[in-house]
């Protein structure tokens, strides 16, 4: 009979589990997100568990332009694979069936990111960026008069970002006539 992992070395290994399951970076939301939702595991044993993650070099948290995203370490991988199967067979499938349904959306999330911010004179600047990795693709400041319509911007970016991104390029390379 296997003998399966109990109280702070299953949160441990549960968070490892998703970080080397992702195989992409996650955003602090996205790797909460997903451990709440595949594991039942709260806010603050998150962050304390995070945070012994990180002080032990097992995962490593960096500056993205989209937020801090968190990664394994090699000796993350390490110790992933020496005690993963402490995981039950449930469990490991829970997480691989969230971040199977979710992966796009954390892809989305991680390439499509958009700020506002209120301008001395009135009204907000919106700013949208389109990335690949570490490289900005495309990126538009608009200024708009008001809140409701920054948030409106930043919603639509979402959906419409390609579509914008092609329209503009078609448009600058077109040849003139």
């Amino acid at each position: 009979m296997p003998n399966f992992l109990e109280g702070l070395p299953k949160e441990k290994v549960q968070l490892l589990y998703i970080l080397g399951t992702a195989k992409a970076e996650l955003t602090e939301q996205q790797f909460y997100q997903c451990a709440y939702e595949s594991t039942g595991m709260n806010w603050f044993s998150f962050h304390d568990v995070v945070g012994d993650l990180e002080e032990n070099g097992d995962i490593v948290s960096m500056r993205r332009p989209f937020g801090a995203c968190f990664s394994l370490t090699e000796q993350g991988k390490m110790t992933l694979g020496m005690f993963e199967k402490g995981l039950t067979y449930s469990l490991r499938t829970s997480i691989d069936e969230y971040l199977k349904r979710f992966a796009p959306q954390f892809r989305q999330e991680r390439e499509l990111v958009s700020s506002e911010e209120p301008l001395p004179g009135g009204g907000m600047l919106v700013r949208l960026k389109a990335l690949e990795g570490e490289r900005t693709l495309l990126e538009v400041d608009l200024t708009v008069a008001s809140l409701e319509e920054s948030l409106a911007l930043r919603k639509n970016w979402q959906q419409r970002s390609a579509q914008l991104y092609d329209i503009i390029y078609d448009t600058l390379t077109k040849e003139e006539k």
